[in-house]
């Protein structure tokens, strides 16, 4: 055997790059490297951070995983559509402003609030799904721009009355519960999360509409000869996104009393 036979024989046997190949292009690898990537994540905070996993600090870290898990959420709806929303940010600031607006400025019932916020997302949610879906523009972009918008006008109203909020003196039982309180050792946008996850499962994998969801990222064009209104189809998991971002943004205005 030559040298450069040995050589090639060492580096085939010795070097794991094959075999490390071959592992990333199992499917179950798309799962288990976020799922490892979180376990050693939350395993170096645990050990740098005392008291990390102290029940009130838990607690805590709940609240915003479920006020960000909804983004996440509605992201994955337009994902598994075939595009992306880079704008759920801004969705989710603005829906957080308008139901402080209403209440702390406006001083009107938190479910006012609560309808503010919503309808918000879903004004946005709209607007990117009509530039998308219906004047088919290019996702990227067209929610990049959404975002840079909606930032802009964020700041702008945060600036605006950030004083009149602080000088509010409107209070509610119901905002203090969905911002504060727990239930069965977990709190409200929690559970809100795990029911929205679990229903929004649910829609993707035993409902017509959900199946077209599935089928328009997969193929459009597959999904259009079948008789699919890609369109709207799309046009509908932008709305959801937007629906999903003004919850999460409703929930933190209950718990933070403001949009800073």
């Amino acid at each position: 055997m030559s040298l450069r036979e040995r050589l090639q024989s060492w580096r085939y046997n010795l070097v794991p790059d094959h075999l490390v190949g071959e592992i990333l292009t199992k499917r179950w690898t798309d799962n288990a490297i976020p799922f490892l990537a979180l376990v050693v994540t939350l395993a170096t905070f645990g050990s740098v951070i005392p008291g990390f996993f102290k029940l009130n600090a838990l607690q805590e870290s709940t609240r915003q995983l479920g006020e960000f898990s909804m983004v996440v959420t509605g992201m994955t709806v337009v994902m598994l559509g075939g595009g992306i929303d880079l704008s759920v940010g801004s969705i989710f600031a603005l829906s957080c402003f308008s139901a402080v607006y209403v209440f702390f400025i406006l001083e009107q019932s938190i479910w006012l609030a609560m309808v503010a916020s919503l309808a918000t997302g879903l004004v946005f949610g709209a607007i990117n799904g009509y530039l998308v879906g219906y004047l088919r523009l290019r996702a990227f972009l067209t929610t990049l721009v959404t975002f840079i918008f909606g930032r802009a006008l964020f700041d702008i109203l945060v600036t605006t009355y950030a004083a009149d909020v602080q000088l509010s003196t409107a209070t509610s039982d119901v905002l203090d519960f969905i911002g504060d309180s727990t239930f069965w050792g977990l709190s409200v946008s929690v559970w809100l999360a795990i029911i929205l996850a679990i229903v929004t499962h649910i829609a993707l994998t035993r409902s017509r509409p959900g199946w077209h969801v599935l089928a328009v990222g997969g193929s459009r064009r597959s999904a259009h000869n079948a008789g699919i209104r890609v369109r709207r189809t799309v046009f509908m998991t932008y709305v959801f996104s937007g629906f999903c971002a003004s919850i999460g943004g409703f929930l933190i205005a209950c718990r933070l009393s403001g949009a800073g």
